[in-house]
């Protein structure tokens, strides 16, 4: 058995990951007001943008990247996962998302998740299969939870957002000596 606290590993991380999502949108539309860019052509055109052609527009980024946090703390707690129609449009139905997960996700205790590592995860698109919660959160969920906010990301970057690192990676936990 694994000794890894599966709710320090997920959700504290997944928190600051989608705070910082939420940030990063506010400067997408700082940037389209500084550039003189009519904002609804601008915002529809980053809705629907990608960085290659076979790859999900930047939308489906943000919301899969709050379906993989959801379905983590539902999964784990072992209670249902939330749904949330894939209907948003624009940045503030994104960012409404986002909150609406993070609400979620916070309200998940550490004790509802602590101890589930050998727990039997099965996903929809899986159904004959599962993962113990360890190998789900390790090997599927964390992996997939960045590839999508990292892509969001990229997106924003080109398209002439000025983003840098530590804008992906939201407050930093350094202390004071």
């Amino acid at each position: 058995m694994n000794e890894t606290n599966l709710y320090t590993v997920t959700i504290p991380p997944i928190v600051k990951t989608l705070k910082a999502l939420s940030a990063i949108l506010d400067k997408a539309s700082v940037h389209a007001a500084s550039k003189k860019q009519s904002w609804a052509d601008f915002e529809e055109a980053l809705m629907n943008d990608k960085i290659i052609f076979d790859q999900f527009d930047f939308k489906r980024q943000v919301q899969i990247a709050c379906d993989n946090a959801k379905g983590v703390a539902a999964r784990l707690a072992e209670v249902e996962v939330p749904k949330h129609e894939d209907t948003e449009k624009t940045v503030a139905e994104l960012k409404a998302r986002i909150e609406k997960t993070l609400a979620f996700v916070e309200s998940i205790k550490p004790e509802q998740i602590i101890g589930k590592e050998n727990i039997k995860v099965t996903l929809p698109f899986w159904p004959e299969k599962y993962f113990t919660g360890f190998d789900y959160v390790t090997t599927y969920l964390l992996p997939n939870f960045y590839f999508h906010a990292t892509t969001a990301y990229q997106i924003l970057r080109k398209n002439g957002i000025n983003l840098g690192k530590q804008d992906f990676m939201g407050e930093s936990a350094m202390k004071d000596l």
